[in-house]
């Protein structure tokens, strides 16, 4: 019966990686989660606001508030009134690799 329990709580207690981009109740976080320093960071929400920050280094953890995102015309982004519906990072590693991280619909091109 023991065996059994223990059989059971092996593969429930695996250990879930963690997401690169997630979010609080007032904000989007981006983690950088490689090796890689990242460059020209821009981060993207909705297709057209966007937030950009000039290098994450590997681990460090990007709060970004949801006010803090513009349209190319100044406008803010309101959570109250618009969903999210897509994030989009995109960003340089070394050597000039591209980075893109997307969740949900990401941004159109």
């Amino acid at each position: 019966m023991v065996a059994l329990a223990a059989g059971l709580a092996g593969p429930a207690c695996r250990r879930i990686p963690p997401e690169p981009i997630t979010f609080t109740d007032r904000a989007v976080v981006v983690e950088n989660l490689t090796t890689d320093e990242w460059q020209n960071v821009e981060v993207w929400l909705n297709d057209h606001y966007r937030v950009t920050k000039s290098r994450m280094p590997p681990g460090e953890r990007f709060s970004i508030p949801f006010s803090a995102f513009v349209a190319g015309f100044g406008q803010r982004f309101d959570a109250a009134r618009q969903p999210i519906r897509g994030i989009e990072v995109a960003a340089a590693a070394p050597g000039g690799r591209a980075v893109k991280l997307v969740w949900g619909t990401g941004r159109r091109r």
